[in-house]
């Protein structure tokens, strides 16, 4: 089937469905905004575009973002030149000109599936012109012209759908047979089926956490919730598995503090005031090498939106640095568009996109929640999922439910250092309540009866 595509300015074919303004928005997003290529990947081609420079750029884009470079108008220009087709596409000029003509990417892919459209209606009509063209001719089989343009007929069809994942219940047994010969094999070989989280009771009980599963850790302040997170991060690092940390909160400075006291056995005080003695400092640098050695990236970003997190965590997956997202903390996520949503229908919203970011990146995401003051009003101070903050969908979407409590915090006459993980709820498992110690100073947790000493 020959291209349905033209250069800018050619109108012998214009006849066929398309519209140069849509692709030209496009572009434009793309070069305006370096994550917006994650949205649209999976939906456009090169071909698919009815303008040829447009293609000829678009192409240029996909090139660039699949070597995990940043997409902007001097990286695409370069690779113009490098190619030698600069002067083809316009020039400099019109790179520049196609985004400076756009305002926002939020409607990208919404652009994206018009274009696919078009695309598929220019298909359709060539291959209802060939159907003809072979009806009319007498010296064709008519058993043979039908199968063939049926044939031509799905081909279109096949292409209507994204992301198609619908299969047969027989691929779908063999898939489980073969995922769990990998989980045998991973025991076997002594490896840890899921993401570990650092408590070993835990674990048992969950696997550790699993791709695209969502994982809320709830609790009222003071309970730990950040230090618990830290803890994990370092877990599934020491384990090997690049984390991406969204901290929403607090600084990259005052999480990189809290992993390196995590590592050192010193009092805090003398760390935070800088009066370390001449035998602290050589653990305060080892424990400096260790962290540096991890794969743990921090991204500080205040009033970001749950498709700025998979943007940014879909290009660090694709440089190997993203295989678990760590969020502190839902509440201050951004909804972005219609500004007339409660504040129960925008973490409902939130609460759908993690669960949807999850599934797209095939990997595990651990949320951080607060919990209700309600559970305060009780004489019984242990959460449950009704403490859940402002929406029911958090418990409707996730996947695992972990609540920190710590009876000291109420009760002075509680033993210090203990508290409770409780596994509220669990998707394909059992819950429960894990009892943990923790060391303070170190934000460091065990189960237990579990030593909180430095490894090191």
């Amino acid at each position: 089937m020959s291209k349905q595509r033209v250069k800018a300015g050619d109108t012998s074919s214009y006849s066929l469905p398309h519209n140069i303004a849509a692709e030209k928005a496009v572009i434009g997003m793309l070069l305006m905004e370096s994550t917006a290529i994650n949205d649209v990947t999976s939906i456009l081609e090169p071909d698919m575009f009815y303008d040829t420079n447009l293609s000829i750029l678009y192409s240029a884009i996909k090139s660039i973002a699949d070597r995990g470079d940043r997409v902007d108008m001097l990286a695409v220009t370069r690779e113009m030149i490098c190619v030698g087709k600069i002067e083809e596409v316009g020039g400099p000029y019109l790179i520049s000109e196609l985004a400076m003509n756009v305002a926002s990417s939020i409607n990208i892919a919404d652009h994206a599936k018009y274009i696919h459209q078009l695309y598929l209606a220019r298909k359709l009509a060539v291959t209802g012109q060939a159907i003809t063209a072979r009806a009319l001719d007498q010296t064709n089989d008519i058993e043979d012209i039908i199968a063939e343009s049926l044939k031509e007929l799905e081909n279109v069809a096949s292409g209507t759908c994204y992301n198609i994942n619908a299969i047969s219940l027989v691929s779908a047994a063999l898939r489980a047979v073969e995922r769990y010969q990998e989980r045998e094999n991973m025991v076997k070989c002594g490896k840890k089926i899921g993401v570990p989280t650092g408590l070993e009771k835990l674990d048992k009980c969950t696997g550790g956490w699993k791709p695209q599963e969502v994982i809320i850790v709830a609790a009222r302040p003071g309970m730990g919730k950040t230090a618990f997170m830290l803890h994990m991060a370092k877990t599934a690092a020491y384990s090997g598995v690049p984390v991406v940390i969204f901290t929403l909160e607090m600084s990259s400075d005052s999480l990189s503090d809290r992993f390196m006291l995590s590592e050192m056995s010193v009092i805090p005080d003398r760390y935070k005031n800088g009066y370390l003695s001449n035998e602290e400092k050589p653990i305060m640098c080892s424990a400096a090498d260790r962290l540096a050695s991890l794969p743990i990236s921090i991204d500080e970003t205040a009033g970001i939106t749950v498709q700025q997190i998979k943007a940014r965590a879909k290009n660090l997956q694709r440089k190997g640095k993203c295989e678990m997202i760590m969020i502190d903390y839902l509440q201050l996520i951004e909804v972005a568009g219609n500004q007339s949503y409660t504040r129960e229908n925008e973490v409902s919203q939130i609460s759908k996109s993690i669960k949807r970011m999850a599934k797209d990146l095939n990997i595990p995401v651990v949320v951080l929640s607060q919990l209700s003051r309600k559970i305060e009003e009780r004489q019984d101070k242990t959460p449950v999922l009704a403490d859940l903050r402002e929406s029911g969908s958090l418990e409707q979407d996730a996947d695992v439910v972990l609540f920190i409590s710590r009876p000291e915090y109420y009760d002075d006459t509680k033993e210090k250092g203990k508290g409770i993980m409780r596994l509220a709820k669990q998707r394909n498992g059992v819950t429960g309540d894990f009892p943990f110690q923790y060391n303070e100073n170190l934000t460091r947790f065990g189960d237990e009866g579990e030593k909180l000493e430095m490894p090191f």
